[in-house]
């Protein structure tokens, strides 16, 4: 399991500092590959800004502002998670008007893997829930963002089918996002373990 982000030290930090956070889902190399495919074909329709290759990630739970010290505790906890096997294909691209995002993700034929993965993400917050975060009402919709700032056309249809993908994950960490000069860099914090298989 890798994650191709910098690690952070969140003992290194003063505890009262508040970062934006959310636990991520990463996939391997290949799938990321392909991904960087997909936004260069969804830059060529809505413009925007495409999110770097080492970024994409499927969000399983967003923190928002989170204070240093409730980073650490999580950290610590995080060690003794483990990352449920779930199958899951990238099948079609579509809009998200409002924030405007280009995403990629599993169509509405994926009923196991979308189950799953709602599932997974009510663990989560349950989990979180009782470390002290507060649930903001957000739909969960599994995607991957390929564009930001992009061009959309508000009322239009915009789902539309692509080659199909396994997702192939290569980690889960909690990530947190340090401001820079130019734009924020993900850093990873911590890791949820692999569920283990067989004997």
């Amino acid at each position: 399991m890798t994650i191709p982000l910098p690690t952070l030290d969140l003992q290194s930090l003063d505890a009262d500092h508040v970062l934006r956070a959310f636990i991520g889902w990463w996939p391997d190399v290949q799938t990321r590959a392909w991904l960087a495919e997909q936004a260069l074909q969804a830059h060529a329709i809505y413009g925007g800004r495409m999110m770097q290759p080492d970024h994409f990630h499927l969000t399983l739970a967003f923190l928002d502002g989170s204070r240093v010290s409730d980073l650490q505790t999580l950290a610590t906890q995080m060690a003794q998670w483990t990352e449920p096997q779930i199958k899951m294909d990238l099948t079609m691209r579509d809009v998200f008007e409002k924030p405007r995002v280009v995403w990629a993700g599993p169509d509405a034929s994926q009923s196991q893997a979308l189950t799953a993965l709602q599932q997974w993400h009510e663990e989560i917050w349950a989990k979180l829930i009782a470390l002290g975060w507060t649930r903001q009402p957000r739909l969960f919709r599994p995607h991957v963002s390929l564009l930001r700032h992009a061009q959309i056309a508000a009322g239009q249809p915009h789902g539309h089918a692509l080659p199909t993908q396994a997702f192939v994950g290569d980690g889960v960490g909690l990530i947190v996002s340090v401001p820079g000069e130019q734009r924020s860099q993900y850093h990873l914090a911590a890791m949820i373990k692999p569920e283990r298989t067989g004997a």
